[in-house]
């Protein structure tokens, strides 16, 4: 009874801090929609010198870090605590409480930096959040349920620790919770997220669950949630490692030197184990936005963020590199005999380098005009082969194999193997490999000759699926071999350089930089729409910025989470320290001071990466993407049926909001009918009919084995949100029709407007196939 009322005891000290930041972030979410309307007097307002971009970018990125940060290191410390409790080893069940220290400090920083970006939303873009607000309404009570749950949990999962040391299966029931809580909280607000990119169209007849649901199970809400999941351990484990990394190199004794190296190690272990599937849940996500609507996937990777993605390999490639670096400095200066893996060092560190250098060629090249007729084009003739995504696809996969060889090279490192049948387990992985190696570079040939769509949906699916199976088969059957493993050494831990710490603090601080990246990426494929096609921005921050300009503000975002991030280290340290001062005047000896100069050296490398990533970012090709200007239909430019096939395009996709959901051709498959040769199936009236009136005929979808529904459903097109004039309707009509059979709208008719677009009479009979969504 007594260490549980020191446990309550303790817990309440905290708890006033968290509830305060709780409150806030829950009364400005909820409130915030309740006065929503009373507050909107302007679409927009802005801040001074500052901006409300800018203010709302910086202040939601750090949160988005700060989120990624309170989610991903309770997987870490759970994964910990689990090692430690089944091995026994107590190294592990200490670091797991170390790390989830940091979270009571950092879940009031997450909530802080929430409450602010709530509170930047309603003021200066009260318009678009009270239309999040009206289609997402009810998720605000379950993220702020969750929100207490989570609180509740935290506070017994940390200050139970000592106290449930009897009980650990429960402690680690909670930390399980903890965690569970931690992914429903992510899927929420990545339902806010995705919705924006890739929105459904929510019919007006579609009420209450039925429309959450389809605006939550948006296209790209499951490939966001495993991206994140997978991104937050990395994420966790990498921070782990930077964190170790510092306090190695401001070790006084040996044995904080043995325990921060052993530190770095299982933060660098966890952050690889994370990284080396990551690229396949960022192609899912990828493969999604293309299926959903192709001009976003273009604007992304052929438009005018193409050379985003050559600043992507460049820090992805970083990132790699500086994992294997600190891997292999483990088995020169850790392992009995290391220098025999210098060879193989060697080769890896030559075949990593290589894809790396393939991963960073652009598909076309900034020329002069002089350069460009020397080459024929801007594509050069030997690199230009590179530059395109079949080659890049391929050399990811070898670098992910690559740094499975470095990692089975360290994993068996000190061991001898005792299984008889070890010898042929070995040949068995060194065909694995070989085979999925060529097999990899053959379908990326391949991939040259065959059309865009059969090398996204076949070979690199192929090339995804033949790697998994070499990291998945190859690690069971490491496992296996290696558990009665004899030992021929034991590790020497604290004997690692100081450059391999530097590749620690480097990986987190990469890991940083992507996410800002990969959070400006997702919001400037949305180009100048706060919700893609559904709500223009209409503010004078509606264009992209250029990448040097972008790049400058995730630079200030990473600074301004890393000078939080120390804050908090700093402050959870102070209790350590004070005890550290009382034993030793305990013990009558006088304590060493750290000196400041490791950390001012530390703080000194992280500049010189945030500076030199902005100007490589410079370097590049600046172009700022500028929203179209809107054009009203004016009925004198239209001279013929052509004129009106071309405005009918436009609005098709554009205004009309069309291709969000059906296809045109191809063979990917629309979340409505495709209408290629729609034009001679369906008659004028009928078109018209489904535009209006789409309830009045429903087309299922009959390439399933059993005829179901399509996914969206068609909206009102002449009613808001998308709202087109009968002169619209008309040339959406024409082009329709253009599909495959006569254009009967004649120019003169948008003359008459309303008289001319509604038919007299319908005959369903006559219309042939019955079109709807």
């Amino acid at each position: 009874m007594r260490g549980l009322g020191l446990f309550l005891a303790k817990a309440r000290s905290v708890f006033h801090g968290g509830w305060v930041s709780f409150l806030t972030v829950a009364f400005l979410l909820v409130a915030s929609v309740a006065f929503g309307q009373e507050i909107i007097t302007s679409d927009y307002r802005d801040i001074p010198w500052i901006g409300s971009r800018n203010a709302v970018w910086i202040i939601a990125q750090v949160h988005l870090l700060f989120a990624g940060f309170v989610l991903g290191v309770p997987i870490f410390s759970w994964i910990c605590e689990v090692i430690g409790y089944k091995t026994g080893d107590q190294r592990y069940d200490k670091l797991a409480k170390e790390f989830t220290k940091l979270l009571t400090a950092s879940f009031g920083t997450t909530a802080m930096f929430g409450g602010i970006l709530v509170f930047l939303f309603v003021s200066l873009y009260p318009k678009f959040f009270n239309y999040l607000s009206e289609v997402f309404y009810p998720t605000y009570f379950v993220y702020v349920a969750l929100f207490v749950v989570e609180t509740f949990v935290l506070y017994l999962y940390w200050y139970g620790w000592d106290a449930m040391k009897s009980k650990k299966k429960l402690h680690l029931f909670l930390g399980f919770l903890l965690n569970v809580i931690g992914f429903f909280i992510m899927i929420v607000s990545d339902a806010w997220l995705s919705f924006q990119a890739s929105p459904v169209v929510l019919a007006e007849d579609l009420k209450g669950w039925p429309r959450l649901w389809a605006a939550i199970h948006n296209p790209t809400w499951n490939p966001v949630n495993i991206h994140r999941i997978i991104g937050n351990v990395v994420f966790g484990g990498f921070v782990c490692g930077a964190y170790a990394g510092v306090k190695f190199l401001g070790a006084k004794t040996p044995e904080e030197r043995e325990h921060y190296d052993w530190m770095g190690y299982v933060g660098n272990f966890i952050g690889i184990f994370g990284l080396l599937p990551l690229p396949f849940a960022g192609y899912w996500l990828m493969r999604e936005i293309y299926e959903y609507n192709q001009q976003m996937g273009i604007t992304l990777m052929g438009g005018f963020l193409s050379w985003l993605f050559i600043l992507q390999a460049i820090l992805i490639g970083t990132l790699f590199l500086g994992a294997n670096y600190y891997l292999w400095q483990g088995l020169l200066n850790r392992t009995e005999g290391g220098i025999k893996y210098k060879k193989y060092i060697t080769v890896m560190l030559v075949v990593l380098l290589a894809c790396f250098m393939v991963w960073m060629t652009p598909h076309s090249l900034v020329a002069s005009v002089e350069e460009a007729r020397k080459m024929g084009g801007t594509h050069h003739p030997l690199l230009g082969v590179f530059g395109v995504m079949s080659a890049k696809l391929t050399v990811v996969n070898i670098m992910i194999l690559t740094s499975f060889i470095s990692f089975l090279l360290y994993w068996r490192a000190n061991q001898e193997v005792t299984v008889s049948w070890a010898k042929g387990v070995r040949v068995v992985e060194v065909l694995l490999f070989a085979v999925v190696i060529v097999g990899v570079i053959w379908l990326g040939v391949y991939g040259y000759f065959v059309p865009a769509v059969v090398r996204v949906n076949i070979l690199s699916v192929a090339q995804v699926l033949s790697v998994l199976f070499v990291l998945v088969t190859v690690s069971i059957m490491t496992a296996l071999m290696l558990k009665n493993a004899r030992m021929t050494g034991v590790m020497k831990w604290g004997n690692m350089t100081s450059s391999s710490q530097y590749a620690l603090v480097l990986n987190a601080v990469v890991v940083v930089l992507l996410m800002t990246m990969m959070g400006y990426a997702r919001s400037a494929s949305r180009v100048h729409w706060h919700i893609y096609g559904v709500m223009r921005d209409n503010s004078p921050y509606a264009f992209t910025p250029a990448l040097g300009s972008a790049a400058t503000m995730m630079s200030i975002s990473a600074l301004v989470f890393g000078l939080f991030v120390v804050f908090i280290f700093w402050v959870v340290s102070l209790p350590d320290k004070k005890a550290k001062e009382e034993k030793a005047t305990a013990e009558g000896k006088v304590l060493v001071e750290e000196g400041a100069g490791y950390f001012r050296k530390a703080a000194g490398f992280v500049g010189v990466v945030l500076v030199a990533y902005t100007a490589i970012a410079y370097s590049l090709p600046q172009t700022v993407s500028l929203p179209p200007t809107e054009e009203k239909l004016n009925v004198a430019t239209i001279a013929n049926e052509k004129d009106l096939v071309k405005i009918g395009s436009k609005i098709f996709y554009g205004k009309g909001q069309c291709a969000l959901c059906h296809t045109i051709g191809g063979e990917a498959v629309g979340r409505c009918p495709n209408l290629e040769g729609a034009g001679r199936r369906l008659t004028r009236e009928f078109i018209y009919e489904t535009l209006t009136k789409p309830s009045a005929y429903i087309k299922l979808d009959f390439d399933q084995v059993e005829p179901k529904r399509f996914a969206a459903q068609m909206p009102t097109i002449n009613k808001p949100p998308i709202g087109l004039s009968e002169q619209e309707l008309l040339t959406v009509i024409s082009f329709v029709q253009s599909q495959g059979g006569k254009v009967t709208v004649h120019p003169s008719e948008l003359e008459m407007g309303a008289e001319a677009a509604v038919p007299a009479q319908i005959e369903p009979s006559k219309t042939g196939e019955a079109q709807s969504s």
